[in-house]
């Protein structure tokens, strides 16, 4: 104490002195523990960058060429896909080069002819045609053509439906008790149902909830139905649908032969629903219903032929081969062009 009070001046300093270091040893230690941190978060950055560099590689060239690669691929497994559901063989020729016809005359004309030749396979193929059946779906227009505004669908449910059913007849089934389709809609309906069902999808998924399947009104007549939504691939603005019932009574053998014609995709047909019970006597029925208007012309002309008769032997079989009524609906798959940039705009789709 008495060298301090001595020499106070160089006291005070090292006082001072000794401050100041407990003062800096402070600031390093808190500097330590700063930087440490930082080479904490520094580590714990490079490891996120590294995890994402795993999942969205650096745009090296490496990977601009690999993408390129899976693009491309892409885009001709896509093409493959397109050609695959525009169909094969004269079934698809005769679906891309067939002309609409122009007027109402013209439709109703096209049907006729299309009813008739469809009768004489049923005939070839010894295959009964039943009153509900008579028009092959078509009833509609058995005294006059479709409306304007619905000839194109019409004509194009027509084309479709002359496959399907010459597929059948060709089965040999033993009797064709009905032919239903959808009712036809023209551009703007297509449009607006599609428009409908796509806000539908977008509530659905904002909502989290699936809203309920409802299936159009059916309109009046033996030729249509409607098919439940959720069981169909109809998707709005991608994928279109035609869909088509076909009620007949027969053997395992006739179903399977028509399913496997189906199968070979002449036309891009897929089955979405088979049903099978055991067919009714009146439905078991060999004997082919005639047309109302084919009726009235036979009752002037010659006796009825023996081909047209009931089928009938002599011998009873010990055990009788029961008949099946098959009912089978499918779809025909229409792609939807996506819109292409134009030069003022953009183009509406085909």
């Amino acid at each position: 104490m008495k060298w301090f009070r001595k020499n106070p001046l160089f006291a005070s300093a090292l006082v001072l002195l000794g401050l100041i270091a407990l003062v800096e040893l402070g600031f390093m230690v808190e500097r330590w523990i700063a930087a440490d941190a930082l080479a904490a978060k520094l580590v714990q950055r490079q490891q996120e960058l590294a995890a994402v560099r795993e999942v969205a590689p650096s745009p090296s060239r490496e990977n601009a060429k690999a993408i390129e690669e899976d693009l491309a691929r892409a885009r001709q497994a896509l093409a493959t896909m397109q050609s695959e559901l525009k169909g094969r063989g004269p079934a698809a020729e005769r679906l891309a080069n067939a002309k609409v016809p122009p007027a109402r005359p013209d439709a109703f004309f096209d049907l006729a002819t299309f009813v008739e030749k469809t009768r004489e396979l049923a005939r070839k193929h010894d295959v009964a045609v039943r009153p509900d059946a008579a028009r092959f779906g078509f009833a509609a227009y058995a005294n006059e053509g479709p409306d304007s505004e619905h000839i194109e669908a019409v004509f194009r449910q027509r084309l479709v439906a002359q496959y399907l059913v010459e597929a059948l007849l060709e089965s040999k089934p033993r009797s064709l008790l009905a032919v239903r389709r959808e009712a036809p809609l023209t551009r703007k309906e297509r449009e607006d149902r599609d428009t409908a069902q796509a806000a539908a999808l977008e509530a659905a998924a904002a909502g989290g909830t699936v809203p309920e399947s409802q299936a159009p009104a059916v309109p009046d007549g033996a030729d249509y139905f409607a098919i439940d939504p959720a069981g169909s691939v109809r998707f709005p603005m991608f994928v279109d649908t035609l869909a088509f019932r076909l009620v007949f009574t027969g053997q395992t053998a006739a179903l399977r032969t028509f399913l496997n014609r189906l199968a070979t995709f002449e036309l891009p047909v897929i089955v979405r629903e088979i049903e099978a019970e055991p067919a009714t006597v009146e439905e078991s029925t060999v004997a082919e219903d005639t047309p109302a208007e084919a009726a009235a012309a036979e009752t002037t002309a010659k006796p009825v032929p023996a081909k047209s008769t009931p089928r009938a032997s002599n011998v009873a079989p010990i055990v009788a081969r029961p008949l099946t009524k098959f009912t089978v609906t499918v779809e025909f798959i229409d792609l939807i062009a996506p819109a292409t940039p134009a030069a003022g705009g953009t183009a509406p789709t085909s």
